[in-house]
Formats: C-alpha cells, sequence, structure tokens
C-alpha cells in the first residue's frame, strides 16, 4: 500500500502570525523591567499633612529618666526646640533655627542650631530618627513626639485661672533674648489669673489689672496698677519690660501634655513662654482661712519621715471680723510641714494669713497643705 503525502496551503498572512509568535518566543526580550513607582510629591507629609504645629514627649536618656522635648515647627521651615534633661537640668534648653525637608518630602533635618537632628513626619506625630536609619513609619514609639493642640478661646479663662505661670524665657522678633527677662536676680517672675483679675511677681512692684480673653484667643489687659517701691535696677527693668510687652493685647497659646504651657505674642511678634504649675485650689478645692504665728526662733523636731530636722515653733491665731485678737494664743508647737511661699526669718516673728488646703480627698502625705495668703503682723525680736 502506496502511502501519499499530503499538502495543505495556508495563506501568506497566516504564516507570517506564526512566525512571528515563534520567532518572539525565542528572542531574548529587549525591554527593561517595569521601574518601582517613585514618591508622588503631591502625597508627601509635606504637601498632605497639617505639619506646622508644637510636638512634645519624653525621648530615651542614657543617663537621665528622659528628655522632656518640645518641637515648634513653623510654616516658614523655623524651629523652636526646647530639651531638659529631667532630674538635671532646672529648666529647659531652648534653640531656634531652620529646617529642610528630604526628598520625598516625609521627613525633616533640623539645622546646627537643632543639632542636625532628623525626623520623619507623620500624621499628629514625629519620629526621631537613629543615624542610618529608614526615614519610613513604623518607628519605636519611645522615639515619637505627639502634636499638642491648642486649647480653644473658650477654654482659656479657666486653664489660666487654673494655674500659676512661671517665665521661663522672653524673645523678641529676632529670636534674642529680651533685657531684663527673665531677671538677673533669684527671684522667678510669674503670673496669676483669678477671677477676671491678672497679678505679676517677682520684678519690683507687684503688678495688678483685670484681663479678658476675646473670641480669637488674644489677652487683654485693663489699665495696670501696681506698688510704688524702688528697688535694684535689674528688677525695675524687668517691671519696666513687661509694662510695655502687656501694653497691647496678646495672642495667647495654650497647651496641654506632660507639662501645660502657655505663649504669648506681642503685636511686633516678642514672645513670652511660661510653664503652668496647677493651683492649688484647681488640685483640692477651696481653702479654709486660718492665722498662725511663727515664733522667732526654730527648734530641734522629727519631721514627716521620722528624721531629726529643725522646725517651726507656731501657735493659731484668732481674730474677729474687725481684725481684733479674739482669745488667749496656746502653747508653742513644733510644726514639721512647708508653708508655700513663706521663707523663714531668724530672729523675726510673724503672724500669717494662710489658705489651708484638705489634701486627705487626694491621699498621701500631710492632711494638710498650708499656703501663704498675707504677713498680718511682723516683729524683730532680740536674741
Amino acid at each position: 500500500m502506496t502511502m501519499q503525502t499530503r499538502w495543505f496551503k495556508l495563506p501568506l498572512t497566516a504564516l507570517a502570525v506564526a512566525a512571528i509568535a515563534v520567532f518572539s518566543a525565542c528572542a531574548p526580550l529587549t525591554e527593561s523591567a517595569p521601574k518601582p513607582a517613585m514618591p508622588d510629591p503631591a502625597h508627601s507629609s509635606r504637601n498632605a499633612l497639617d505639619w506646622a504645629g508644637t510636638y512634645a514627649g519624653i525621648l530615651p536618656c542614657a543617663n537621665c529618666p528622659g528628655l522632656q522635648t518640645r518641637l515648634r515647627l513653623n510654616r516658614d521651615e523655623s524651629f523652636e526646640l526646647s530639651v531638659q534633661y529631667l532630674e538635671r537640668d532646672p529648666e529647659p534648653k531652648v534653640s531656634r533655627g531652620r529646617f529642610s525637608w528630604n526628598a520625598s518630602g516625609n521627613a525633616i533635618t533640623l539645622d546646627e542650631q537643632g543639632g542636625g537632628r532628623q525626623l520623619l513626619v507623620g500624621e499628629g506625630r514625629l519620629a526621631m530618627l537613629a543615624t542610618g536609619a529608614a526615614a519610613t513609619w513604623p518607628q519605636d514609639g519611645q522615639r515619637q513626639l505627639t502634636r499638642l493642640n491648642p486649647l480653644p478661646a473658650t477654654e482659656l479663662p479657666r486653664t489660666l485661672e487654673a494655674h500659676r505661670w512661671t517665665l521661663v524665657w522672653a524673645t523678641d522678633a529676632q529670636g534674642q533674648p529680651i533685657g531684663g527677662l527673665p531677671a538677673a536676680s533669684p527671684r522667678a517672675i510669674h503670673f496669676s489669673f483669678n477671677a477676671g483679675r491678672f497679678n505679676i511677681e517677682g520684678g519690683c512692684n507687684r503688678m495688678m489689672s483685670g484681663y479678658q480673653v476675646d473670641a480669637e484667643g488674644k489677652l487683654g489687659f485693663s489699665r495696670m496698677a501696681s506698688t510704688m517701691m524702688a528697688c535694684e535696677p535689674a528688677a525695675m527693668k524687668v517691671d519696666a519690660a513687661l509694662a510695655e510687652l502687656l501694653a497691647a493685647p496678646l495672642k495667647s497659646e495654650v497647651l496641654a501634655g506632660a507639662a501645660t504651657t502657655l505663649r504669648l505674642t506681642s503685636p511686633a511678634n516678642a514672645t513670652l513662654f511660661f510653664t503652668g504649675q496647677m493651683t492649688p485650689e484647681a488640685r483640692y478645692g477651696q481653702p479654709t482661712r486660718v492665722f498662725m504665728e511663727v515664733n522667732s526662733r526654730t527648734v530641734a523636731c522629727k519631721n514627716a519621715q521620722g528624721a531629726n530636722a529643725e522646725c517651726l515653733q507656731v501657735r493659731e491665731r484668732r481674730f474677729d471680723e474687725q481684725g481684733l485678737t479674739v482669745g488667749t494664743p496656746g502653747a508653742w508647737l513644733p510644726f514639721a510641714e512647708a508653708i508655700e511661699g513663706y521663707t523663714h526669718q531668724p530672729g523675726v516673728r510673724n503672724v500669717l494669713r494662710l489658705k489651708r488646703f484638705d489634701r486627705a480627698a487626694v491621699g498621701g502625705g500631710a492632711p494638710y497643705l498650708y499656703v501663704l495668703d498675707m504677713v498680718v503682723e511682723s516683729a524683730t525680736e532680740k536674741p
């Protein structure tokens, strides 16, 4: 039986397509692999986040409990860095400078004033980058700072009155210290607010006025009054500088966090920066008024921990509504507690009007807290 081979004719176009398909399957690829997508600058932290503001936290420290850190980033790419070594620094060290963004727009580098620190910028947080660390999330939570949101204007009066404010630093529009603030003396400058009234202590004279906060958070003062004492030139300079700064309404910003702070900015862009300590009234409620006479001499005693100490000698005094003495003072008793705001001078006997706060509700320590309200009588006694 004879085998016959059959040939089939294909159209030329079909042959061409088949040949091309086979050749393409065998030939090496000439196109490069797809490139990874480049970061979209329009969606970087710099462009997509509301990053301007103040961030705070406690960062790790090799030889202290931590670094109390506060970093303020401004829209003009300037910064203000406050760093305090806990249990070592009596007050924070403040530096100011400029920062720059990296190419991706997700991290910043502080200039030499900020020690060249690099920080990754996220939504409501910053992460301090270690040397060589990748500028990507996630990051160690212990190296992060959290954004602090300013209190609304409606909450400012209550917060102002719940704290006693201590001036930490004061700068002019160029960031240079304002002469005389804080004073070149051991006296700290304090602002206090109470029931619409405002007081300044720490300069030469005690200054006082009314105050108000408008809907935009601007803090304004009525005509300032003061005592009329003459002091050393440095203290007089404090009074003059403060009176000038408070003559016009100030922009106010209160930030609550590990520490509550107050920033006042004048129309000329001078800045006063305060830390706030909660008042005894805010902590313990309303006090009881008592009068206490303090002997000119101290006496040996045991303190609250049972250790030997030098204590005041005190006795309670009573006065009627006209300020006349009522009853007979009792015996002198040792007093191991402190009286906030009072410093004893040996050889000087004082009658004090005190605020006594009941601390039993919060527990721990002595049952009462005593705060000086007024020195009623004072006399120097011979040894």
